[in-house]
């Protein structure tokens, strides 16, 4: 049987979840000081700003700031990400998916180690830059890592592991925290990231390298064992797809349809692979990938998708969220805010579910369309002030994220490009949903302060235009394997020296 149509290996499962632990990381970073934060700014039992000290220690309780330096120390998680994710690229083709992953780790324990011994401000903002450099890396690289294991028929389900860890990490960092609520547990809570760190470093040697990653290195029989690693069936037909795609003039390769004994198995490949490996593309950085039209192409329209998952209004909710819980619930809001990422939990699962029957496109349309619809309620709620809508609102506005634009554009965006471009347009993807986000963080202030209860329908607009853009130009990739999507595409075979030798 044909390893495309055969069933699972469990491996392939372990590998999608030991690399997503990075993604799980990237979560706990993200909510660490959701619960604890006035702890952090606020030492226990005097005014604000004076500092106290623990018992026998240098160290201070508490790290005061004003509401801007904390905002900005904070928000400093996200600069990290753009940081990490400009940098995927260079280091995923340099070193490969997995080791890039297992070195970057070094990340966490930096930003562990600062964060947990803050004393001053700069101290801590240094500290979310190290930890947002790991998780923005992380969040390029794992797509990338996992569509490149995967069978078509798992490719989408499997990718969604990424958006599942990341709000598994959410749920489970704010379930410790609500123990951590106290002037020493913060220290605790930004020290808990080290655990999904060392768990990933130790085990993820144990899977395999890339086989498209090894294939564009020219190492195209180490390819070949990793590939039998992760495939049930008849490797061949798949395997020597793999080659013609990544090779310079795949097209022209398999009209000619050179014919090799392989020593290892005995069976007739369909390209001489010596000829591959020479033929082999090295990996491209952007400004080589925009010379290229179709490519070029193909990333603006995910630059546009990644820009928009956040500008739609994603962390402007979860921002606003936690004053509204708070009029709502009073003390209680803490448990409101674990309640939000359970149910980004469900949904994620649900939409794991549906990623390979629905498919990308509709997913992400039935997303936008809700995420519209409850940015609008939500404004009706506002105006009129009846916090039990809102709630509600922010609710159903989760669920929808969650169930499309919280997972899809990382799954399209690793599985729409070739290897040797898949690298550098996931890292320039990344940085501008990281940008956004950042940018989002930043202005969500000044905006609700200007606009008031009518700030959320600029992200309804945002959300319109974002269904009609999915619905235009953004492609069903469900099922496909990543060389049918480059002939849908239009990349498939095109012999790329002609283009970046052109320029040079």
């Amino acid at each position: 049987m044909d390893s495309r149509n055969a069933s699972l290996k469990p491996f392939v499962i372990f590998c999608a979840m030991i690399a997503s632990l990075g993604a799980f990381n990237s979560g706990v970073n993200t909510s660490a000081l959701n619960i604890p934060g006035n702890n952090v700014r606020y030492c226990p039992g005097v005014a604000p700003g004076v500092v106290t000290y623990y018992p026998n220690s240098p160290l201070p309780q508490c790290v005061p700031m004003s509401d801007w330096i904390w905002g900005v120390a904070t928000g400093m998680f996200a600069v990290g990400g753009l940081l990490g994710a400009m940098s995927n690229g260079y280091m995923s083709n340099k070193f490969g998916r997995r080791d890039s992953m297992i070195m970057m780790n070094v990340n966490f324990f930096i930003g562990a180690i600062l964060l947990s011994l803050a004393t001053t401000s700069a101290q801590f903002a240094i500290g979310r830059i190290f930890v947002g450099i790991g998780s923005g890396f992380m969040t390029c690289v794992i797509g990338i890592y996992i569509a490149e294991i995967s069978p078509p028929k798992y490719r989408g389900a499997l990718i969604a592991v990424l958006q599942l860890f990341t709000t598994l990490g959410i749920l489970i960092i704010e379930l410790i925290t609500l123990g951590l609520n106290s002037a020493v547990g913060w220290r605790i809570a930004v020290i808990i990231t080290l655990a999904p760190a060392i768990i990933q470093m130790v085990v993820l040697p144990f899977c395999p390298r890339s086989p498209r990653w090894l294939i564009g290195q020219n190492r195209v029989d180490e390819a070949r064992v990793e590939f039998l690693r992760l495939r049930n069936g008849d490797i061949e037909s798949e395997f020597n797809d793999m080659i013609l795609g990544i090779t310079k003039s795949g097209e022209h390769d398999k009209e000619a349809g050179h014919i090799d004994k392989d020593s290892a198995n005995g069976v007739e490949n369909s390209i001489d692979k010596a000829e591959a490996a020479e033929e082999a593309e090295g990996q491209l950085n952007l400004l080589k990938v925009f010379t290229i039209p179709v490519l070029a192409a193909l990333c603006i329209k995910f630059f546009v998708l990644h820009g928009l998952s956040q500008l739609t209004g994603i962390n402007a909710i979860m921002y606003y969220s936690t004053s509204i819980f708070e009029l709502s619930f009073g003390d209680d809001a803490k448990y409101v805010t674990v309640g939000v990422a359970a149910l980004n939990v469900v949904i994620t699962v649900v939409g794991l579910a549906l990623v390979d029957r629905l498919g990308r496109k509709t997913l992400l349309l039935i997303s936008t369309a809700g995420m519209c619809i409850f940015c609008v309620i939500m404004t009706i709620g506002m105006k009129f002030n009846i916090g039990g809508l809102q709630v509600v609102c922010i609710m159903l506005y989760v669920s929808f994220f969650a169930v499309g634009y919280g997972m899809i554009p990382f799954i399209v965006t690793s599985e729409c490009f070739p290897t040797y471009a898949v690298g550098a347009a996931s890292s320039a993807c990344l940085a501008i949903n990281w940008l956004c986000n950042f940018v989002i963080g930043l202005i969500f202030p000044t905006l609700l302060a200007a606009c008031g209860p009518y700030v959320f329908l600029i992200f309804a607009g945002l959300s319109l235009i974002a269904f009609f853009f999915i619905l235009i130009f953004i492609p069903e990739t469900k099922r496909k394997t990543i060389d049918e999507i480059g002939r849908q595409l239009g990349w498939f075979g095109i012999n790329v020296s002609q283009y970046v030798d052109k320029r040079r």
